[in-house]
């Protein structure tokens, strides 16, 4: 009976190295879209948010932007007049800024919400500048001007006013205004000329928290599937990031790590109902 006789494949230099990148690219992806949980824990403490003082009762404040890509990890709808839009019908102007006023997933140009609530802005700046961003009160004929410089894309604010009434938002780069929005703010206690459709913006009371992680650094947070904050939002790298959200309502909050491509390199979804009135820390080994 014959042996069986192996005879050996000879495969060019070139060929071969480019078979060796080819497994080690995959074996990287499929060790990537396999990366175990982080061990994570959480804590919770009572926490008294910051009481303002008579004579700043009524300030009108505007947080600092962040930066985002609305196309990562949320696709928002939106809703112009009674028209109803993909957001890739979305065409902007290479000239001018634009404001939509976000609710949840939806973005619009008009808003019915609680007053000392945060109303969530985004702008659009077409090219690296500066832009002006003016609020005007109807009711009482107060304005604010905030003025920030802005990489090109989409940036996210956070709007608290604490007047009743209607406000007005224009944005302007170059002595350009772009378009306006218009909020309106309700009482707290007038609950009942909130439309059924408004019903989310009824005021629950906020939560507070905070993600600590020593190893992950320069994530972004969504909430609930939308963009809400970043460890860089307080100017630094540091693995940290505060935020406070409306309580007494069970959130998911996704914290996502990127490489310099732009790669999902970590990415975690923790579930949980937030009590108003408390402090939670969530941290993240």
């Amino acid at each position: 009976m014959g042996r069986l006789r192996l005879h050996p494949i000879s495969i060019p230099l070139r060929e071969l190295i480019g078979l060796m990148i080819v497994i080690l690219l995959l074996l990287l992806a499929a060790s990537a879209q396999a990366l175990p949980q982080s061990n994570y824990s959480w804590t919770e403490a009572p926490w008294v948010s910051d009481e303002a003082g008579e004579d700043d009762k009524m300030a009108t404040e505007l947080s600092a932007p962040l930066a985002f890509n609305p196309g990562d990890a949320e696709t928002p709808s939106l809703n112009i007049g009674s028209h109803l839009l993909n957001f890739s019908e979305l065409v902007s102007l290479p000239f001018s800024c634009q404001l939509w006023i976000r609710n949840d997933l939806q973005w619009s140009h008009y808003l019915k919400a609680i007053q000392g609530e945060d109303v969530d802005i985004i702008i659009y700046m077409p090219e690296y500048g500066e832009v002006d961003v003016y609020l005007i009160s109807y009711a009482s004929g107060t304005r604010d001007r905030w003025s920030f410089n802005l990489l090109e894309g989409y940036h996210l604010l956070r709007l608290r006013a604490e007047e009743e009434g209607r406000y007005f938002m224009i944005a302007a780069r170059k002595s350009e205004p772009g378009n306006a929005l218009i909020l309106d703010l309700v009482a707290k206690s007038d609950n009942a000329s909130v439309s059924p459709l408004d019903v989310g913006t009824i005021s629950t009371g906020r939560a507070m928290v905070t993600i600590k992680s020593e190893r992950i650094k320069g994530y972004d947070v969504y909430l609930d599937g939308a963009f809400y904050s970043s460890d860089v939002g307080d100017g630094s790298i540091d693995g940290v990031a505060s935020f406070t959200l409306s309580a007494d309502k069970t959130h998911t909050i996704s914290i996502s790590q990127r490489d310099v491509q732009g790669n999902i390199i970590n990415k975690s979804e923790h579930t949980k109902r937030f009590k108003r009135d408390m402090a939670y820390t969530l941290l993240i080994e």
